[in-house]
């Protein structure tokens, strides 16, 4: 068990930002430390005081981490020619569509970004030339509150007479919801607070068209202890007292089903006429336990819902669909690369399902749907190519599609249609969609407005390898650079990477990509441990005991370009934010020597203490926790802060945090930095850039949006030594 006490009075210690700006200020933080004893090991932890939100030392600290990171990226000479491109780009670029959904009577709705403006409004139409309405602009929402709203999700009920509204303050994500009434033109006089849609579960309308699910979470303070715990699914139905909560999965309902506090329940209805219903319990990981029940329970408003079980996490189900009276699945079960099973609803055997897809050896199954016309499914190899396959007679057909895919999306209207729609990413393009024309067999381009083309992205190469890492597994990496570049050593690199959650890193186009390439800089990608770029197995080879090998991945992907004289340490900028914090900071402690410099986007960097924070419990699940002896050791391992060791010359840092985050707190940030500055033997810069006002940066307008990109990579080509990006005199 552990033991928390302190060991030392207050030590002042004078702690020196060595900037090459002379401007930059000299901060005075005090240490506190503090001993935990973990399983007998002593961990000493200098700045822990710094978790308290409250503590007024620690927010003027930030404010002056705010106002120094400001002042020393103003001082970049080429920040300003950088931030006209961005801003010329911003003004002239086409209409960006989000958030696309079709209803089965075709009507499409979805938020329409315009050049210029800050937030996506919410229109629709009548099929996908119809004439365009808008619905809803957030810019004019709750305007006594002067806070900057922002829609981060929308779904419209089966007949798209009504259309639900999640509404985020501020960049905070957590939501407020209202309801929109198509048919006549009116917003209702309903709001629901304490939601979350787009990180929680999303909401489920029901076949009524006037009912839905969504999760409430009873804690939205991300001060207290309970946030975002022991949430629950509640059914809405238009016209009642949204107080008035309606529970039919949770912790306290169905105390005869083993929930966590921390985990999240969902109920979902698949489709308008289905005769069940599906009840969730997630987390972080890709797989839960799973129930369903007849949906003429709820028409029993005082009856509670029996929820029968239908499979569990041990099952590795990633996604699955009801057709008829067979459960289709995707499974990772014996099938390190997925396979597509079906079992019946009445009688179900996940033990010993009939096979529809079997598993690839050299590609992953990533998608799959069905409709009217059968089942169709895509396979991805190391998360850069995809194809989208069809099975006819039980046997696999390839179909053909109109541009090379680095990722391809799925959308139907649901089994009963024959509707089909793929959306295709690549590097150097954005999201293109395209319908399926089975009469003639090929995609009809269907995007609303159509994409911008960027200049600097023409001659581009691209190349996908695999380099070997320091245990002989092959990973990955993607390279990306204008045609003509020389071999010499002396490129500018930006490198990222993720490896975390069995998400893949694959191919889209980054915001900062251009301009990176317009520079004369090469982009690239390690596709690490940790991720699921190659499969299960390629998942929980970078998770608790096994997450070094998603920085050592990353460390033998930079040692590799370096070899082959890509590039060389003085011209190695490296990035990632979140989850991702782990892969940087710990590359970075490692073999600082490699490196430039690093930007860390509200990273996850004290892991020792991340399940202290904001949905810290449900990342246990991803992470490990200190309470078990083996996963203590995992933590210490990851954890970047406590890898920090004096008279070490580390590379040049900008790190953000988000005061308002719901995902990491900014503790984690904060500490990292304070600890840097104590230890650091190095004269580059540390910055860190603090939000006051904002959180994980996903729901945050463009404005605010563009001025980090405008850091990041006025930044990064500083500090690898770009001569129009230097610092003026």
């Amino acid at each position: 068990m552990k033991k928390t006490y302190c060991i030392f009075l207050i030590i002042i210690s004078f702690l020196i930002s060595n900037c090459h700006n002379k401007k930059e200020e000299s901060i005075i933080l005090p240490k506190k430390p503090i001993m935990d004893e973990y399983f007998g090991q002593n961990i000493i932890d200098p700045y822990r005081y710094m978790e308290n939100s409250e503590d007024s030392i620690v927010n003027k600290w930030y404010l002056q981490e705010k106002n120094n990171a400001i002042q020393v990226l103003s001082q970049i000479k080429g920040r300003n020619t950088l931030k006209e491109k961005i801003d010329k780009y911003s003004n002239v670029k086409l209409e960006t569509i989000t958030k696309l959904r079709v209803t089965s009577n075709n009507l499409y709705f979805y938020l329409k970004n315009t050049p210029g403006k800050n937030v996506g409004k919410l229109h629709y139409r009548v099929g996908v030339k119809g004439s365009e309405i808008l619905l809803f602009d957030p810019t004019g929402f709750k305007p006594e509150n002067k806070s900057k709203y922002s829609i981060n999700y929308i779904k419209p009920n089966w007949d798209g007479s009504y259309i639900l509204i999640s509404l985020t303050k501020n960049d905070e994500e957590i939501s407020e919801v209202i309801i929109f009434d198509v048919k006549n033109l009116e917003l209702l006089n309903i709001m629901i607070d304490h939601c979350w849609p787009s990180g929680l579960g999303g909401v489920h309308w029901l076949p009524d068209n006037k009912s839905f699910t969504y999760e409430h979470i009873p804690v939205i303070d991300k001060r207290s202890k309970d946030y975002i715990l022991n949430t629950s699914t509640v059914l809405y139905s238009i016209g009642n007292d949204p107080k008035n909560l309606n529970v039919l999965f949770s912790k306290k309902n169905n105390p005869e089903i083993p929930f966590k506090a921390e985990d999240f329940p969902e109920v979902d209805v698949q489709n308008q006429n289905d005769d069940f219903m599906f009840a969730g319990i997630w987390g972080p990981e890709p797989y839960a336990d799973y129930f369903y029940s007849d949906i003429e329970n709820l028409n029993h408003i005082n009856k509670k819902i029996n929820w029968i079980k239908l499979f569990s996490q041990k099952d590795k189900i990633k996604d699955f669909k009801l057709n008829g009276s067979d459960i289709i699945f995707l499974t990772s079960k014996n099938a390190t690369n997925f396979k597509i099973c079906k079992t019946s609803l009445s009688n179900p055997d996940f033990d010993n399902p009939i096979t529809l897809v079997k598993e690839d050896s050299k590609a992953v199954i990533t998608d799959f749907t069905i409709t009217q016309n059968g089942l169709f499914y895509v396979k991805n190899k190391n998360g850069v190519d995809a194809k989208l396959y069809r099975l006819i007679d039980n046997e696999e057909h390839k179909v053909a599609i109109p541009m090379n895919a680095g990722n391809i999306r799925l959308s139907t209207k649901g089994i009963n249609y024959s509707d089909l729609w793929i959306e295709i990413e690549g590097w150097t393009y954005k999201r293109n969609r395209f319908k399926y024309n089975y009469d003639e067999d090929h995609f009809v381009e269907e995007n609303i407005y159509p994409n911008y083309n960027y200049a600097s992205l023409k001659d581009v190469i691209i190349k996908e390898i695999e380099i070997e890492s320091h245990d002989g597994e092959m990973v990955p990496l993607s390279i990306i650079h204008k045609k003509g570049i020389k071999l010499d050593g002396e490129n500018r690199l930006f490198l990222s990477g993720y490896g975390a959650y069995g998400v893949s890193d694959s191919p889209k186009l980054e915001p900062y990509l251009p301009y990176w390439l317009e520079e004369g800089g090469i982009y690239a990608i390690a596709h690490v441990r940790g991720g699921g770029e190659k499969g299960y197995k390629w998942y929980i080879g970078g998770k608790k005991t096994t997450k070094p090998n998603t920085w050592k991945d990353f460390i033998a992907c930079t040692k590799y370009l370096i070899n082959k004289k890509y590039t060389s340490p003085p011209y190695i900028s490296v990035f990632s934010g979140s989850a991702g914090g782990i892969l940087i900071g710990r590359a970075i402690t490692e073999r600082p020597d490699l490196y430039s410099s690093a930007v860390i986007r509200v990273g996850v960097l004290n892991t020792l203490r991340t399940e202290t924070g904001p949905n810290g419990l449900n990342n246990t699940k991803e992470f490990g926790t200190v309470k078990d002896s083996t996963e203590f050791k995992a933590l210490l391992e990851m954890d970047s802060y406590h890898h920090i060791k004096k008279g070490v010359k580390y590379p040049a840092l900008f790190l953000t945090a988000g005061m308002k985050d719901a995902r990491v707190n900014e503790w984690e940030s904060g500490k990292f930095v304070a600890r840097m500055r104590e230890l650091n033997e190095s004269e580059k810069p540390v910055l860190l850039s603090v939000d006051f006002e904002g959180g994980h940066g996903i729901d945050a307008g463009s404005d605010k949006k563009n001025m980090e990109l405008i850091d990041i990579i006025s930044f990064s080509l500083w500090q690898t030594g770009h001569p129009d990006y230097q610092l003026k005199n």
